[in-house]
């Protein structure tokens, strides 16, 4: 299995791409560049799992299935938090901001289907591939997730802040590959990173020393573009060579 980047910035600005990652060939986690991928991409695509209902992380899930609708012969899935598909159906997918293709009769039924994950239960995905949402620290029905194939497993943190179920969860898990980890302010803006319920790397620190694994590779998104360089510092500070950034194109093997 892998984890491709499409998008692994924290806001959006000349040169970003909001966050999107492909998990194998037919699901995507959230949709905030999912209209850069290649028409063949976006016709796999399946299932999309949306972490939380903000805006850089839905944005384009409109466009996607926009662009599918009228050419595939199956409805394209779509799982959230309740509190996250509420939002993304009453603000966005209403037929006022966007259609709602969950209305939109196609010959083979409507064009999107909600369905509510189940917090701490394994589900089974294409390609070989379990998931668990977990619910994190953040706003609009957040959730992380932990992912784990016959080759190994990896926790996704999704938007956060300081958290503590994600961890517990994370515990159990056997061969441990990696840990996809937010991290949006440097350590000078701590206090603004825990007021909007996001991590800096001293905050990250914090919650690795929860985990206990530090053999464990971070690789870290959802940066502020415009804080990126002093955000990296700050990792290098507090974890030497563990850390990695990710950026589009990057691939995780798991």
């Amino acid at each position: 299995m892998f984890l491709e980047v499409v998008g692994s910035d924290g806001s959006k600005q000349a040169g970003s791409n909001l966050v999107t990652m492909r998990l194998g060939r037919s699901v995507l986690i959230d949709t905030g560049s999912a209209s850069s991928l290649t028409n063949t991409d976006q016709m796999d695509t399946e299932l999309v799992l949306l972490t939380h209902a903000h805006l850089d992380h839905v944005l384009e899930l409109g466009f996607l299935i926009d662009a599918i609708a009228s050419q595939r012969g199956t409805p394209l899935r779509v799982m959230g938090s309740p509190a996250c598909l509420a939002i993304v159906k009453t603000h966005y997918m209403n037929d006022l901001i966007w259609p709602d293709f969950s209305g939109i009769s196609t010959v083979y039924g409507p064009a999107l289907e909600y369905s509510e994950l189940v917090d701490g239960e394994w589900m089974e995905l294409a390609g070989g591939v379990d998931a668990m949402p977990v619910p994190v620290n953040h706003g609009a029905g957040g959730r992380g997730f932990l992912f784990r194939s016959d080759r190994g497993s990896v926790v996704y943190t999704g938007d956060t802040g300081p958290t503590e179920d994600i961890w517990k969860a994370a515990a159990g898990l056997d061969n441990l590959t990696a840990i996809v980890a937010e991290v949006s302010f440097p350590d000078r803006l701590r206090n603004v990173a825990l007021a909007s319920d996001h991590l800096s790397p001293g905050l990250l620190s914090d919650e690795m020393a929860k985990l206990g694994r530090d053999e464990v590779p971070i690789y870290a998104f959802h940066l502020k573009p415009w804080f990126r360089h002093e955000i990296e510092r700050d990792l290098a500070r507090s974890f030497g060579e563990r850390t990695v950034l990710l950026f589009r194109g990057d691939r995780l093997e798991f």
